[in-house]
């Protein structure tokens, strides 16, 4: 049976929302969302809710932003904090590359992306189970909202980059070209990730932890603190089946087109885009019924 919900949301909802809000965006309608549903309907029902979509977004950065005294001011720290730590660090252990902050900022920002896409997006389903069960909206914007304030994030700590480079005195390469591509790459990896973990871990709780286990083992097999060009040919090969490889390797290519090793691991990210962001869709739809089951 199709699920049918009255577009209502209780006054100050606990999520933070304005019930007015919400109401004037969906007064007098119903919506169906149930699984199974064709997918062109879905998509023009989370274009139609936009502004949901954007509300969630806004609502998630100032939770996070809105009650600290430097604000916005933390997505510049946070990186900067972290490629100091591993600077410093590697320093100890005299393992360092020319320009070493700038080798890691280059790498770190596009990694930070993805971890934290998937760390904040296994349990955005839980955490707004009070306006899923209230308000008839397309499940799957919930973590998209999630991806879309990771992904504002991540182009806020840009100009840590930035900045890095014109200390250093360096200019970007050719490489800068393909930056935007390998962007839109990670992008749906994320939204892909985010749908996938997001339905997974509402279903079997224990998803929450293997995905910890494997963000932190993932970043050591990942070329973060190293370049793929001083691994070995054939480990190369096994690495660039990975998405996350080409889709790095890219972001220190606009800075090091020295450590370039080919189009190869571009490829794989471009193939394994794809096939996440299906794969997230086809399992968030066919979970859908079983999620609003466990809510």
């Amino acid at each position: 049976m199709p699920i049918y919900r009255d577009s209502v949301l209780a006054p100050e909802s606990s999520a933070g929302l304005s019930a007015l809000r919400f109401r004037r965006l969906h007064e007098g309608t119903r919506i169906r969302t149930a699984a199974g549903q064709p997918l062109s309907h879905r998509l023009l029902e989370i274009w139609e809710r936009r502004d949901v979509l954007r509300m969630l977004t806004e609502r998630g950065l100032r939770q996070k932003y809105g009650g600290s005294v430097l604000g916005y001011a933390w997505s510049f720290l946070e990186p900067a904090l972290l490629i100091t730590t591993y600077f410093l660090l590697l320093k100890i252990f005299h393992r360092s590359y020319p320009m070493y902050p700038l080798f890691i900022g280059s790498a770190v920002l596009p990694w930070q992306w993805f971890s934290q896409t998937v760390n904040s997006s296994t349990t955005t389903l839980r955490q707004n189970r009070k306006l899923i069960t209230s308000i008839a909206l397309p499940r799957e914007i919930y973590p998209l909202a999630d991806v879309a304030q990771k992904s504002i994030e991540f182009l806020l700590s840009m100009p840590i980059v930035l900045l890095v480079a014109w200390v250093y005195g360096a200019r970007p390469s050719r490489f800068l070209i393909a930056w935007p591509m390998v962007t839109v790459f990670e992008l749906m990896i994320c939204v892909g990730v985010g749908l996938l973990i997001s339905s997974l871990n509402t279903v079997v709780r224990d998803v929450q932890r293997g995905i910890g286990l494997v963000i932190r083992m993932m970043f050591y097999l990942v070329p973060v603190l190293y370049p793929l060009a001083r691994l070995s040919p054939p480990v190369q090969r096994i690495y660039s089946y990975n998405p996350l490889v080409g889709i790095i390797e890219t972001n220190r290519a606009v800075w090091f087109p020295a450590y370039w090793t080919g189009w190869r691991p571009v490829y794989f990210s471009a193939i394994g885009a794809v096939v996440m962001l299906v794969l997230g869709v086809v399992v968030f739809t066919r979970l859908e019924r079983s999620v609003l089951k466990e809510l």
